[in-house]
């Protein structure tokens, strides 16, 4: 018990506030510990069954956030579930602080129950790791030093306190607890005096208002803010200037607020991804991946990189090109990057930016020339839009001579953008095939774009969708520090938009126990018989193709499985929007359900 409160006492101080458990034995001192804590109101707690489900609903909480979201389990092939989590952590700069209980070290490597190899499990997918065998130290030594090293890659922060050139992720803590798994009498009086005390270390208050700040403003760092208004000043009574380099601006996922001021001070055009959430900036180009692959494109020298691009391969060609000069901002260390591992100048101060992407010779009209391609882009694409919705479009473009056209992807995508906006939903998009249409189908004017918009773009993976849109959601909530009342606020209203086969991924997600908080989740699923991200790829072709079209339809689509039935699935956890489980609602869409647009035309 001494082990459990002095973790969890570390962990709550560096910023801690909610944790996610999975039930298991070994893990019962950090579950008592965690009780006391969550009684008080010094954390929020949430149980999930399915370590995998826990891990992407931690995901979730830590993403919107920003802050060290905890889970813990127990021992053996439970921590092995948390790995995809881990993995997208990682690669996004997520602060998991992932706690498994281990059995003690002296029955390793004996056979005995549930006992592995869990030192280490998670390999270079976390930023730090300790081994607590036997915690805390008399003396500090090597278990305490590697403890301090996982405070630190949780918070960014060193042993001192102080903001440090530190890569954010998620730190592996390894908890070997021996019997006896329950609080003594002693300990069990103890457990409320530590949490109470915990209570009245910690001013809630401020946090809270931190916590509404971080979930719903737009945030700039000190050196952004200084150049902004040194700008401002200088260019104040300057009119614009017609000619502008042939420079681009790219922002790709997690991208900073100051990507889309950066590409109104600069006048150049903005690339931006849905999940950048500066898609609505001055100057945002839409249908800029086929703007890129085009003549226009060709001419470009000179790209400023914000966030991390994954997304669509004109964008991967384009930052290969020898002939572009690419710079990545990077005030602080990207979780994804490796230095010298990529051609991209790494630039952190505002000002050389701004001298590298005004530094390309100079052309006149360049921006207006990509507004104008983006116009014309747009204007093609809203006629295939009004005909697809109002029925004339026909089913012939599902048709295996047909099968890259995504009409109806599109165009629920393009929906769903903008009722999210309009009913200040946040949005979590799934990868594969809908976040790239909404990246063609998304408007970029102004004050058009819901905020914020989420996806996992990490790893790229369709794994924990659903449970990380849930865990979005959840992180409306807040200790209050008071035992009468340990937890305040509301759910965020999260709308999910994904795949059938995303959805079947994690469709166990759903299974959220009626002793929990509850979120606030409002699910579309595009049912176009799975896997169609493959079919806009090379292995669409090889459909074509008499002898691969069973391979591609059974291994690639899923379109043979034609017994999964969508509804009767979510209607066995209670979630169809006729009855929907408390804090879930899930809505199954085919290409040939009109329905959803009937309304919105009808008051038109």
């Amino acid at each position: 018990m001494l082990t459990a409160i002095s973790v969890l006492d570390s962990l709550i101080r560096a910023g801690m506030r909610h944790v996610v458990l999975s039930p298991g034995s070994r893990s019962a001192p950090l579950a008592y510990a965690l009780a006391a804590a969550a009684d008080a109101g010094v954390v929020v707690a949430h149980v999930r069954v399915d370590e995998r489900t826990a891990g992407f609903t931690a995901l979730g909480i830590a993403k919107a956030t920003g802050s060290p979201v905890g889970l813990i389990c127990t021992s053996g092939t439970a921590a092995g579930e948390y790995v995809p989590a881990v993995m997208e952590a990682y690669h996004t700069g997520v602060p998991l602080a992932i706690m498994t209980a281990d059995r003690p070290a002296s029955l390793r490597g004996t056979g005995a129950n549930q006992t592995t190899v869990q030192p280490g499990m998670f390999s270079s997918f976390v930023r730090a790791s300790a081994d607590l065998v036997n915690y805390p130290e008399d003396e500090e030594g090597q278990q305490t030093e590697d403890f301090s090293a996982c405070l630190s890659a949780l918070t960014g922060r060193n042993s001192d306190w102080l903001a440090d050139d530190i890569v954010v992720g998620p730190a592996h803590i390894n908890i070997c607890l021996p019997a006896p798994l329950t609080p003594s009498e002693r300990e069990a009086q103890i457990l409320p005096l530590w949490a109470s005390k915990l209570a009245e270390s910690i001013d809630f208050g401020a946090e809270a208002q931190a916590l509404e700040s971080q979930l719903n403003d737009v945030h700039y760092s000190p050196g952004e803010l200084m150049f902004m208004g040194m700008h401002q000043m200088q260019n104040e009574s300057q009119e614009p200037s017609e000619s502008q380099p042939r420079t681009v601006i790219l922002a790709a996922d997690q991208a900073p607020a100051f990507a889309a001021e950066f590409a109104s001070m600069t006048g150049l055009p903005l690339l931006a991804e849905p999940s950048s959430n500066v898609r609505d900036g001055v100057h945002s180009i839409a249908h800029y991946p086929q703007i890129i692959a085009s003549e226009l494109g060709g001419e470009i020298e000179r790209v400023v990189l914000f966030g991390h691009p994954t997304l669509t391969r004109p964008v991967t060609e384009l930052l290969a090109r020898e002939s572009v000069q690419v710079a990545i901002y990077a005030p602080t260390p990207a979780s994804w990057y490796e230095s010298g591992a990529r051609s991209e100048i790494e630039i952190s101060a505002p000002a050389k930016l701004y001298d590298f992407a005004m530094g390309a010779e100079r052309t006149e009209g360049w921006t207006a020339r990509w507004e104008q391609e983006s116009e014309r882009a747009q204007e093609l694409f809203e006629r295939s839009l009004a005909a697809y919705r109002s029925g004339r479009f026909g089913e012939e473009y599902v048709q295996p001579d047909n099968y890259r056209d995504r009409t109806a992807g599109r165009s629920l995508a393009r929906w769903i953008w903008g009722q999210s906006a309009q009913e200040g939903r946040a949005l979590v998009v799934g990868s594969s095939n809908l976040i790239r249409d909404l990246d063609f189908a998304a408007p970029v004017s102004e004050d058009s774009a819901p905020y914020p918009v989420y996806a996992n773009r990490g790893l790229a993976g369709i794994d924990g969708t659903l449970a990380t849109a849930i865990g979005i959601s959840l992180a409306g909530y807040y200790p209050t520090g008071v035992a009468e009342e340990p937890v305040a606020g509301q759910a965020e209203p999260v709308t999910l938009l994904c795949g059938d086969l995303t959805f079947q991924h994690d469709i166990a997600s759903l299974n959220l126990p009626v002793t929990e908080l509850l979120p606030d989740v409002r699910v579309h699923v595009f049912d176009d018989a799975g896997g169609g991200i493959f079919t806009t790829l090379e292995h669409g072709d090889m459909a074509k193709n008499p002898q691969f079209t069973s391979a591609v339809d059974r291994f690639f689509t899923l379109a043979a499985a034609e017994n999964r039935d969508l509804k009767a699935m979510v209607a066995g956890f209670g979630a169809s929007p006729e009855n929907p489980q408390a804090g879930i609602e899930v809505h199954i869409h085919t290409p040939f359900d009109l329905s959803v647009y009937r309304s919105d035309e009808e008051e038109n």
